[in-house]
């Protein structure tokens, strides 16, 4: 292999280094998710076997209409539960108001039913599509804002 082929690869990674690292300011998180737990056991109106909660903070200065959520759930073993996919999504249809936190809790009995076992935990959780008030849309379908 000759110099210039080595030096031109250089060049070209660090240019894709270099590149992908730009960001503008207006490309912040919209979104941050933390508390995150799962319930086992009945709660109201909610689940019959268990549920997922955790806190949604809108970071963003427009009100939200609708979120759209994926999650992945794991025994308390690190397995993944269900079967097939262990990944469930799910819909909050409140409205949000800008920076504003709000407890969303969701149902996991399509994904675990009824053989509940000790605990549960959520992981590679997102929102893959934010809707706002305005008409505007947030799309991150491949979850690289994931918490």
């Amino acid at each position: 292999m000759n110099i210039s082929k080595i030096l031109s690869f250089f060049i070209c990674l660090s240019l894709l280094m270099f590149v992908s690292c730009v960001t503008d300011g207006g490309s912040a998180k919209p979104y941050y998710i933390s508390s995150v737990e799962v319930t086992t056991g009945p709660v109201d109106d909610i689940c019959n076997f268990a549920c997922g909660s955790f806190d949604f903070f809108n970071n963003s200065g427009k009100e939200i209409e609708c979120v759209k959520f994926s999650a992945r759930v794991y025994d308390s073993e690190g397995e993944g539960v269900g079967l097939g996919s262990n990944g469930i999504r799910f819909s909050y249809s409140e409205h949000v108001s800008p920076y504003e936190k709000v407890l969303i809790t969701f149902s996991l009995d399509k994904i675990i039913g009824p053989e509940v076992d000790d605990s549960y935990s959520l992981d590679f959780i997102f929102a893959s599509e934010i809707q706002y008030a305005d008409g505007t849309v947030w799309s991150d379908p491949l979850g690289l804002f994931c918490m």
